[in-house]
């Protein structure tokens, strides 16, 4: 039976984007609404969690402390103290900010405060601690253990180390993804299969095997992300899988672009912050890139796939990602090798965090990571990034404009 198409028509496609529409303004009133509260008193206290607590020194030798945070509301924001303080990474805290120069523009995404009488609370104790506390102990390297809090609980990384991600081109690997979430699925799915199956042949042989195990494994996958405080990119990624889901259960096409699209439209209804996260962007970016390759050469061999795929997608966000970050180095041309092997590695490591020895291939890690590389610095030109992604849209209805796109994306180094 021929796989269904999820609009049948451009009708249903304006009426579905206009309830989306609909549901964003709404819940952009409700954000203006907490804004207000926010911006109601130039003096407002609020309790907030760290998301992230570093150190920076000015040009004249001072240190100061950076402390990104999430307050109550949900708005995230950053500040900074002259005090020496304890690492407060994962705590609560209660502060006073001052408020009278941010707009609401600015409390959509992340924006900075003054701030003045912080209070520090007790650890909070809970699964995420818990794990955090896990993973912290069997590591000695510093390097070592914030790579894995980032992988596995989705904490904010250090300066130093985003620069050795950045100069192996392996920065979408450490930050969680749908990768992630597709390998967290398989393995859950892999364990789940076979006392499921026992289960099912003696006490309800009627039953779906597949629905079943999936509609489980989404639940403690919604679980994970909610403990992971929705990070957009697992967001997009955990929201594709549930329409997936839905609509294969229902012989609709999954891979396609139309996916994309309702998937997209549907996360930034209920979270407009997303609209100025660039996460979101190069996750969905990825995604884009991905569905494109399988839209023209999903005739090719199964390894021919791996193998190119990989290429092809860090071809093709060069331009996109440079445009915003300008690090380069030509060690990034590993991407696409580490990026299969990563397959293994990350699997593996999760195996063995759980029995106690992930740091058992630390060494390893580290020596990848403190590779000497020289490092240039470029930003993919605004006009350049434009007419790139136009024609990235175009290629979806010519095959040609497709073969263009890996050359125009290598091009932007010239430019």
């Amino acid at each position: 039976m021929e796989k269904l198409d999820l609009f049948r028509s451009k009708k249903e496609v304006f009426l579905f984007t206009l309830f989306m529409m609909l549901l964003f303004a709404g819940h952009l009133l409700l954000r203006y609404h907490y804004f207000q509260q926010f911006h109601a008193h130039k003096f407002y206290h609020t309790g907030a969690t760290v998301l992230n607590h570093y150190r920076k020194q000015k040009p004249n030798g001072k240190i100061y402390q950076v402390l990104k945070l999430k307050s109550d509301n949900g708005a995230v924001f950053y500040t900074t103290n002259y005090e020496d303080l304890i690492d407060l990474k994962g705590r609560n805290i209660r502060l006073g900010i001052i408020t009278d120069k941010i707009t609401f523009a600015d409390y959509l995404h992340t924006f900075y405060v003054p701030s003045y009488d912080i209070r520090i609370f007790e650890k909070e104790k809970g699964v995420k601690a818990w794990l955090h506390e896990a993973i912290a102990a069997q590591h000695e390297n510093n390097t070592t253990r914030e790579l894995f809090e980032a992988l596995f609980l989705g904490e904010p990384i250090s300066k130093g180390l985003r620069k050795d991600v950045a100069k192996l081109g392996i920065s979408h690997l450490i930050a969680i993804s749908g990768f992630h979430l597709g390998v967290l699925f398989g393995i859950l799915y892999f364990l789940f299969r076979y006392p499921y199956y026992r289960l099912q042949n003696r006490y309800f042989p009627w039953r779906n095997m597949r629905f079943d195990l999936t509609m489980a494994i989404l639940a403690i996958l919604f679980a994970y992300l909610w403990m992971l405080d929705f990070i957009p990119s697992l967001l997009r990624s955990f929201v594709m899988l549930a329409y997936g889901f839905f609509l294969f259960h229902r012989h609709f096409k999954i891979l396609s672009f139309e996916v994309l699209f309702v998937t997209v439209l549907t996360i930034l209804a209920i979270f407009p912050s997303f609209l100025f996260s660039i996460g979101f962007w190069f996750s969905v970016a990825g995604v884009f890139y991905i569905y494109l390759f399988l839209h023209h050469f999903s005739h090719l061999k199964a390894w021919q796939i791996v193998i190119l795929l990989n290429i092809w997608v860090y071809l093709l966000m060069i331009p996109i990602v440079h445009y915003f970050f300008t690090t380069f180095s030509w060690h990034q041309l590993y991407s696409p090798v580490l990026s299969i092997l990563f397959g293994v590695f990350y699997p593996l490591e999760m195996f063995l965090h759980l029995i106690g020895q992930g740091d058992l291939l630390d060494g390893m890690v580290l020596k990848l990571l403190h590779q000497n590389a020289q490092i240039y610095h470029f930003r993919t030109p605004l006009w350049y990034l434009t007419g790139y992604i136009l024609l990235s849209l175009a290629a979806v209805f010519e095959k040609r404009v497709a073969y263009l796109l890996p050359l125009l994306a290598v091009g932007v180094y010239y430019f």
